[in-house]
């Protein structure tokens, strides 16, 4: 009888690792997704800068051209 009592205990123990396990899987999971999508939004982040620094060297270009006070382009920097 006791052989059958430590066959339970050890099947109860199965079962809770088994399910610990299945959770940990199920979190990391979840974590990865999160990386990927961090990773893209990084990506669309950078390109956003990109396109603000092209924007902001564009505005520096035509405010150094045409917005000097004495009519003879300067030099601007944002």
């Amino acid at each position: 009888m006791a052989e059958t009592e430590i066959e339970r205990a050890f099947g109860t123990l199965a079962e809770a690792f088994t399910l610990t396990e299945s959770e940990i899987h199920e979190e990391i999971g979840a974590m990865e997704q999160q990386i990927q999508q961090l990773k893209e939004r990084i990506l669309q982040l950078n390109d956003k800068q990109q396109t603000l620094l092209h924007d902001r060297e564009a505005i520096a270009e035509m405010y150094n051209r045409y917005c000097n006070e004495e009519g003879v382009p300067g030099k601007v920097e944002f």
